[in-house]
Order: structure tokens, then sequence, then C-alpha cells
């Protein structure tokens, strides 16, 4: 396995990855049929390289020794923390496809987007997570990160 700076020609995996990802981060409390989600998540997805582009983010590549692609991550490296306006990077999406998961690509993602910030003088890399997606949580606090915020969320119309 290794990983690799990613280009336009990888945005056909990614736009597929990313779409299909899309079940293990959605909430359970967000209550919407999985199709109404997914066509959300198309739109979103259809702009997305335009913005890697223009914010001159990076995109991480992990790829089998035959270069089949295994997964990808995105790093915004000019964030600035809501509070303090330090500088850091954020991790915008990390996907792994099923078949390669627990085979620590998420893990060798998320270091190669480390390293990056690391050569760049970048001091923080934050990022988002799914509360109930305990797989990613499990992942991200072996590698460090640290719970700093909640994102709480509170239903107020039930449908019936």
């Amino acid at each position: 396995m290794r990983v690799r700076q990613g280009n336009v020609r990888d945005w056909p995996f990614m736009y597929s990855l990313g779409k299909d990802v899309i079940p293990a981060s959605i909430s359970p409390w967000r209550k919407q049929p999985m199709e109404d989600t997914l066509k959300y998540r198309e739109k979103i997805l259809k702009g997305f390289w335009t913005w890697i582009q223009q914010t001159d983010s990076k995109v991480f590549i992990a790829e089998t020794e035959k270069e089949e692609p295994a997964g990808y991550l995105v790093l915004y490296p000019s964030s600035r923390e809501e509070l303090t306006g330090i500088l850091q990077a954020w991790v915008m999406d990390l996907a792994v496809l099923p078949k390669f998961r627990h085979l620590r690509i998420g893990r060798s993602l998320m270091e190669a987007a480390e390293q990056y910030c690391r050569e760049q003088g970048i001091n923080y890399l934050g990022l988002a997570v799914s509360s109930h997606n305990l797989n990613a949580l499990h992942l991200y606090e072996k590698l460090g990160f640290a719970e700093e915020r909640k994102l709480m969320v509170k239903v107020l119309n039930q449908e019936k």
C-alpha cells in the first residue's frame, strides 16, 4: 500500500466512493429517505473538485501495489480555528473502499496528511466525525485526536 498526492484523474474514483460511504456517516438523528440524502450528496460532490482546486486543498490517494485506488483523503490546509483564528488544517473528507477497511489505509492517509502539515509548519489538524461512527472515532483516538467541542442536535418536529 502506498499513499500519493491525488490529481484530477482520481476524481471519478473519489466521486463514486464519496457517494458510497454516506450511509456510514449519517446521524441516526437525521430522518430522511436515503435517496434524498444521496441526491443532496451528489449535488455537493459535483462541485467538490472545483472547490479543491480553488482552495488549494490537497488530495491523498491510497492505492495497492497494483495501483488500484483504495481510499482518499481531502485536506484543507488553510482553515482557521473558529474561536482563536489559529491556522489549522482540516480533514474535509476521508473514505476507504469497504474491501480495504481494517487494513490501516485510513491510518496511512491520516499519517500522510499529518506529515504534509508538519512540512508546511501547520501545528493543528482538525476534523469532524459522526458520533455513531465508532470505527472512525476509534481510529482518530488512536492517532491522538481529542474531543474539543460537541456538535449537538435536537429534533423539534417528530415525523410520524
